[in-house]
């Protein structure tokens, strides 16, 4: 299980020496991070999050089962088809929480 702070993961994205290998993480972990505060925010989503994980040298095409626990501030995710699994923590005010994008009732689209 991926167990995530994401600021942890932005400090090691811009001052670490893992940029490639941080990179396409840090994307799928924006986009589970959107799609789960989205719903809090009024905001329609169409599509799931697709599993971006390998197994067996495979792309895994599973969809995501994502649940946002708002009392502890964390994302769980896990994958159905390879069993991929994680909770994301720190996310809270960051660029991808749909949550705090409003300024004096504004909605900043991204």
């Amino acid at each position: 299980m991926w167990v995530i702070d994401m600021q942890n993961w932005l400090d090691n994205f811009f001052f670490g020496n893992g940029i490639p290998r941080l990179k396409v993480g840090l994307k799928k972990l924006a986009e589970i991070i959107t799609y789960a505060t989205a719903g809090l925010a009024g905001i329609s989503v169409d599509s799931h999050p697709i599993c971006w994980r390998r197994p067996n040298g495979k792309t895994c095409r599973g969809v995501l089962e994502i649940e946002l626990m708002p009392e502890v501030d964390e994302i769980f995710w896990k994958c159905p088809v390879c069993g991929t699994k994680g909770a994301i923590t720190g996310w809270k005010g960051e660029l991808w929480d749909m949550t705090s994008n409003q300024l004096d009732g504004c909605i900043i689209l991204q």
